[in-house]
């Protein structure tokens, strides 16, 4: 691969993380939106479908952003190697400029925001179905 190949193969991965990372952000704002307006008029069996759907969603494209991120950090890694010989000619790209092994914490960290995310939708969720709850018996 030469050396432009594989910056181009860099450029395309970091849009795949970047869409992939969308996509995870999009089924988070479902479940707060989902949780605002319904999560109080749930039975405890449609919650409970709702929290699995959630999670299912959830963990399936938490795996994707991952896998995404590892592979754009490992690529990284690659053309900061490529990348220091003076015929390369990638000195403008971030991982060649950047120390060695600068990418490698990346994945980890996209995945603690993912796991963030998750376990503050799941708050949300049961707030919101606690709060609205006890309006309604106010109501009442």
């Amino acid at each position: 691969m030469t050396p432009y190949e594989a910056a181009s193969l860099f450029v395309a991965f970091a849009e795949a993380a970047q869409t992939g990372f969308a996509n995870y952000i999009a089924i988070l704002s479902g479940m707060l939106a989902a949780s605002w307006f319904f999560a109080h008029r749930l039975t405890r069996l449609m919650a409970a479908i709702l929290i699995f759907i959630f999670t299912v969603a959830a963990a399936g494209f938490g795996n994707e952003v991952f896998s995404i991120y590892s592979d754009l950090a490992r690529l990284g890694a690659y053309l900061h190697e490529i990348g220091q010989a003076p015929e390369a000619g990638l000195g403008w790209l971030g991982p060649v400029r950047g120390p060695s092994g600068s990418m490698a914490p990346i994945p980890y960290i996209v995945l603690s925001l993912c796991a963030m995310g998750y376990v503050a939708a799941l708050w949300f969720f049961f707030h919101v179905r606690k709060i609205r709850r006890e309006e309604r018996a106010a109501d009442a």
